[in-house]
């Protein structure tokens, strides 16, 4: 990335004059100093963007406020403390959460955008829960924290394909607590697991329980495979009588001499 920077000169004054403290929401007028904040921005073509932000300091008129001085917000430009604009944040948070840390960090340094793998997980964590509407259908399997030894129960909205909670345990307890503080689920889509049926039988006793695709053709698979052992005695009889009888109806093949 070229080193050169484009630096911004922000002055913030000519906002309204009374602001309100963050933490009593009291307005005041007076202004105790100002101070230079350095915010990164998104690049402007091969130029590093940055906002020097000049901002006020007020004093807190409320007699009872333990906050005596307040700086003032840039809730439309940056985070309290934040060294980065929001729309830098944001574009950081997406990469991270559509690539992770190492991979989107490499795109991130094709876009010129100044970051390592630990800063892109970090805000993936920290940023908000989207909203998500009530669920209808619901979809429980189980995951797996660590293959063969810890395992935990992962619930899915079947109608966007989004998921809603990974438990820390596979437990009727955990499923009906859950399904109790989400009393709009109608249909509820799992496993051949008795706990998981347990748990939707307690927490969601109206929801109609259904099998998924994946583990009916298991159960029908490992039906036939049983069936089929069972009569393994029969199936070789029959496989020999029709051996025999391709024989006899095709007859000896033509001799080639050598």
């Amino acid at each position: 990335m070229d080193d050169a920077a484009a630096q911004i000169m922000l002055d913030v004054t000519a906002t309204p004059a009374r602001v309100p403290c963050p933490l009593c929401d009291v307005q005041t007028t007076r202004v105790h100093s100002r101070y230079t904040r350095t915010i990164a921005d998104v690049p402007w073509g091969a130029y590093a963007v940055r906002l020097q932000v000049r901002v006020r300091k007020f004093f807190c008129d409320h007699p009872a406020c333990p906050r005596q001085i307040f700086t003032e917000r840039l809730p439309t430009v940056a985070a309290p403390w934040a060294r980065r604009t929001l729309r830098l944040a944001q574009h950081l948070s997406a990469l991270g959460l559509a690539l992770g840390g190492q991979a989107g960090a490499r795109l991130a340094a094709r876009f010129q955008w100044r970051t390592d793998p630990d800063t892109l997980l970090r805000l993936r964590r920290v940023a908000p829960t989207p909203d998500v509407s009530a669920p209808q259908g619901l979809g429980v399997d189980e995951w797996a924290w660590r293959r063969g030894q810890r395992y935990g129960t992962i619930l899915v909205n079947l109608e966007d394909h989004r998921v809603l909670a990974l438990l820390p345990e596979r437990s009727a307890e955990r499923v009906a607590a859950w399904l109790a503080q989400h009393p709009t689920v109608l249909v509820i889509c799992r496993d051949r697991r008795a706990l998981y049926a347990e748990g939707i039988r307690r927490g969601a006793p109206h929801a109609v329980q259904v099998v998924d695709r994946f583990h009916l053709v298991k159960n029908l698979r490992e039906a036939v495979e049983a069936f089929r052992h069972n009569q393994r005695a029969a199936l070789q009889a029959a496989a020999a009588r029709t051996a025999q009888g391709l024989t006899l109806v095709a007859g000896p093949g033509p001799v080639t001499s050598l």
